[in-house]
């Protein structure tokens, strides 16, 4: 705040008009100046704003653009709209994430109703390279279960089968005593999806929660559903439907990257994402499995139709 001070009495930007201020990304640009004899301001126009000015000044640094903050917000507010009771998270493993987690549905993680699932893919990965991977772990599951025995079982039912193999041998929690007593910690070892996609390659999947008293077939089931795809296919969406917010503009995975219609101002790109946010989940259908066109929205019980573009415009 001291610095916009400055830059106001330097550049005398409470006279420019606020695209052209070297502070416009910010939501207080210019520090308010009194009044002159050419101003059509008034005095109480003047401390009305200069009261805001002063108000923002006394916040506490970091507390409402902290991440950890954000992210244990954002996370209250679900959990207060939803009213689920069981739920499945699946992130990368990103602390920030992953701590919000944890505080806000502490009781329902030592009671078994929430679990976190982490994802953990190779980014720079090029599509050629996963999908022979993709042929590859096909071949290699296949030929396992003819040595086991499973000649005529599907794949999906063989990747099924081989989960179920591998937590035997590796368990996704492992006990530790500590004298006292004994208890259940992470044991932070991925196990690799035996099926992987096409566009994805090879990946890696694992539980943070405690999952040891549900049945292997029930954790492979979960483990197999796993996946990153839901969140890209939104950050996709942005990058394609947002011109200013474009990073790659030929592919998400960062080939042939240009920062031409780069935004120099976050203020605006904030307001383009939450109508984004707001078309997204209430506006564009999506086909589920009974080939019905639902919105995120629909899915998660907030709402029974698919609004349309009028309709959050005007309140409908």
């Amino acid at each position: 705040m001291r610095d916009i001070s400055e830059d106001t009495q330097y550049y005398r930007e409470d006279h420019l008009y606020e695209f052209s201020r070297k502070n416009a990304r910010l939501r207080l640009s210019c520090s308010p100046q009194p009044p002159t004899e050419n101003d059509d301001e008034t005095d109480l126009e003047y401390e009305t704003l200069l009261d805001e000015f002063q108000r923002r000044s006394k916040y506490i640094e970091g507390l409402h653009t902290n991440s950890n903050y954000t992210a244990l917000v954002h996370l209250w507010m679900i959990k207060q709209t939803l009213q689920s009771q069981k739920w499945r998270f699946v992130s990368d493993e990103d602390e920030t994430i992953m701590k919000a987690i944890y505080r806000t549905f502490i009781e329902e993680i030592t009671s078994g109703d929430v679990h976190h699932f982490l994802c953990k893919v190779d980014r720079e990965k090029e599509l050629p390279e996963a999908y022979k991977e993709h042929i590859t772990a096909a071949s290699k599951l296949k030929d396992w279960g003819e040595s086991q025995g499973f000649d005529e079982l599907s794949l999906k039912k063989l990747a099924s089968l081989k989960v179920v193999y591998e937590l035997q041998g590796q368990p996704l929690f492992k006990v530790v005593s500590d004298g006292t007593q004994t208890y259940k910690v992470w044991a932070k070892s991925p196990i690799e999806h035996p099926l992987p996609p096409s566009d994805k390659g090879y990946f890696s999947v694992d539980c943070t929660t405690d999952i040891s008293s549900l049945s292997d077939d029930y954790v492979a089931n979960m483990l197999l559903k796993v996946s990153d795809r839901p969140t890209s296919n939104f950050m996709q969406s942005i990058r394609r439907r947002l011109s200013i917010l474009e990073r790659p503009l030929v592919t998400a995975r960062g080939g042939g990257k240009s920062y031409i219609y780069a935004n120099f101002n976050p203020k605006y790109a904030q307001m383009a994402v939450t109508i984004l946010r707001n078309y997204y989940n209430f506006c564009l259908g999506t086909k589920t499995k009974g080939k019905e066109k639902l919105t995120p929205a629909q899915l998660l019980g907030l709402t029974d139709k698919q609004f349309t573009i009028n309709d959050i415009l005007y309140f409908k």
